[in-house]
This record gives C-alpha cells, structure tokens and sequence, in this order.
C-alpha cells in the first residue's frame, strides 16, 4: 500500500531540481476562489518567474468568472506572465462534466485541459502538475513549494503532498487526523502518517492524477488521499514550514467537516473496507440545531452532495 517519506522542502534546490527535471514538463496551477486574490496570483506568478526562470514550463490559472467578461485576477494574471493559460470553469466543458461547481470540480477541469492542451505529445510520466492554492498569504509563499513539491515528483515519488505549521488549521486537527486514526486497516494507513492530509498545495505526474478520483468540492484532497494511500504507490510529505491563508467562518468550517467524513466513509464502502447495513446510508445533507447567544434555537439544512468522477484516463 501508499508508502510515507518525508521531505524538508529546502532539500530540493533550483540546481537540484533542473539535474531531476531534465525533460520533463512542469506545470504550475493556481486555483482562484474569487476577485480577492487578483493581487496575490500577479505577486506569485512574477516571484515563481524570477526566482524559478526557465523551471516552470507552464502556468494555469483556474478562474470562475461572476459574468462573462474578463475579470481583474484574469489580467493580473496575464500582467504577470502574458502566456498564462487562463482556465474558465463556468462554461468549460469535459466529456463526463456538466455545470457543477466546486474546487475538485475545476482541478479536474484544469487537468482535462492540461492533457488536452498543453501536454505537447509527452508521455504522462513527463508531465509533472504542481496545484496550489492562491489565497497563501504572501508572508509565507515562496519558490520552496514549487521546489518542494515539484522535486520530489521528479525524484521518484508517485504523489506529494505539502506538510506545514498554521497557527489554525481547525479542520484539520479536530476533524481529519482523528477521523483518519479511526478504523485501522492496511488500505488506510498513509492516511495518519500525512502531516497536513487536507493540503490543497500537492504535485503528481499525469499518470498519477489521471487515475485518481476527483470528488466535486469538500471531499477533493480526502479522496485523492484515500486512493493514494490505497495504491502501492510512493507518497512523499514535503515540509513547506509555517503557512497561512484567509480563515473560515464556523459555518464554513462545519460544511467543510461534513464534507471529509462524508468522503472518507463513501471511499471506504467503495473500496469494500466499510459496509453498512439495515438500511443505512450515508447522507447528503448536513443537519445542525443550535442555540444562540439570545438563547433562541435553530436549524438548519445544507445539501452538501458531491459527485465523485471517474479517473480522467476514462474520458482521455
């Protein structure tokens, strides 16, 4: 099964990582939540171009547009590198894809147009895919999590999944390495060995990423991290240091919970480690009730349903 190693990004420098690449393909992919992060996507695609030079084959940003018309993180992008490949997901269209929104949902847009446009006739093992989130704050990001990430693809690894320190990191902590140490089975064990499992920043090759499952929204790193871990692959931890981005409100955080239990327990009934019986069934909707701080009681209702997609080589 998925094999932990565990990096300090640090280890992999500039000079390092232009010996491993040698012909392979790097490609970098920002994802967007919004407006607010015009300035942050044009500061990190100029400081990957001046600290990284010709590293970096290829950079995507994935955007989901309010209108039709372009919007400011689109030109800011293209202030910073004029040939950026500017993905939008509103509208974009994959064979087994409708209009469904979600993060998952437009990662797996980005890798559809990645092997459909930019691949330039490489073999999936040449194509390394660098994902990060844009809303890092820029105190923290640097050229070490393209480095980091991107290296130890490069050196052998199947997968690598940024590890970090933040001062919050809720979810994480409260939610997710609990729930991962849970149930014990040998499928599952790289999940508690991950230092930061719900990362958004991870790199693999083509081969990899085409066949794993992307689930449309919460459930997108879970997912990826489940059929890692199940596959005997090599998984590498890579320590970008300390790390922090815009925080969420407790509503946020609780659909985002939901979220990765809901995940975790359909990947594990798919892979047949989980059965339930006497007409269970894991549910769509997350359900709360609550007093507040005038005493009054509420409850509330989310449908949090996600589509789990087949591995893109279906649909290559």
């Amino acid at each position: 099964m998925g094999e932990v190693s565990y990096f300090n990004a640090t280890e992999f420098t500039p000079e390092r990582v232009k010996l491993l690449k040698y012909h392979s393909r790097l490609i970098v992919v920002f994802s967007t939540f919004g407006e607010r992060e015009a300035e942050l996507i044009r500061q990190k695609i100029s400081l990957l171009d001046r600290e990284l030079g010709g590293l970096v084959d290829g950079y995507v940003l994935s955007h989901r547009r309010q209108g039709s018309a372009e919007e400011l993180t689109e030109a800011r992008a293209r202030e910073a590198r004029a040939d950026v490949e500017i993905v939008v997901c509103n509208g974009y269209r994959v064979p087994d894809m409708g209009d469904e929104q979600g993060k998952g949902a437009d990662m797996r847009r980005c890798l559809y147009h990645i092997n459909t446009v930019m691949r330039n006739n490489a073999r999936e093992e040449d194509v390394i895919v660098v994902f990060l989130d844009a809303d890092v704050l820029p105190d923290y990001f640097g050229a070490h999590f393209v480095l980091g990430l991107s290296g130890a693809v490069l050196e052998g690894f199947d997968f690598a999944k940024a590890g970090f320190w933040r001062a919050m990191g809720r979810v994480k902590k409260y939610v997710a390495q609990p729930l991962f140490s849970a149930i014990e089975h040998p499928r599952l064990a790289a999940l508690s060995r991950l230092s930061y499992p719900l990362a958004g920043e991870v790199a693999g090759s083509l081969r990899f990423l085409n066949s794993v499952s992307f689930w449309q929204r919460y459930g997108v790193e879970t997912g990826i991290d489940i059929d890692a871990s199940a596959r005997p692959i090599r998984i590498a931890d890579v320590n970008l240091g300390r790390y922090d981005h815009e925080h969420q409100g407790e509503a946020g955080i609780q659909k985002m919970a939901f979220g990765i239990i809901r995940t975790y327990l359909m990947q594990l009934r798919d892979y047949g480690i989980l059965e339930l019986k006497d007409g269970a069934r894991i549910a769509d909707v997350f359900r709360e009730t609550h007093i507040d701080e005038s005493g009054s009681l509420h409850a509330q209702a989310f449908d949090l349903a996600e589509r789990k997609y087949a591995p893109l080589s279906t649909v290559l």
